[in-house]
């Protein structure tokens, strides 16, 4: 994966790392529409689905840690966790890198178009 995921979300201000997570827990959710395609088998979307689920698991728990601030969860432990997730199941890859990339492009132009004169 291209995306420097340590170094850009770790960049985000607080509220525009909260922010990312809770868009990327919503474009994972999106990703689990992957039910109805029918070019996957019925197992094919289990694992796929079951992987995603552990992925939007984190994020959600990682929101959640923001929020709270009750411990450190790094974007090393993150991104860690995310790679180990896709690892077990290649294929979510590219869906999740673009659901990442998305979420991380949505809070930057956000953040542009709320400092625009």
């Amino acid at each position: 994966m291209n995306f420097p995921y340590v170094e850009r979300i770790g960049s985000l201000t607080p509220e525009q790392r909260l922010h990312f997570y809770e868009i990327l827990a919503h474009r994972l959710t999106t990703s689990m529409r992957l039910w109805s395609d029918p070019s996957l088998s019925d197992a094919q979307k289990v694992e796929l689905m079951k992987w995603l689920n552990e992925i939007q698991h984190r994020v959600v728990a990682k929101i959640s840690v923001l929020r709270r601030g009750h411990h450190e969860w790094t974007e090393e432990d993150s991104w860690a966790d995310i790679q180990f997730y896709i690892a077990q199941c290649p294929a979510i890859g590219p869906t999740v890198l673009d659901d990442i990339e998305q979420s991380y492009r949505f809070v930057v132009d956000d953040q542009s178009a709320s400092s625009a004169p």
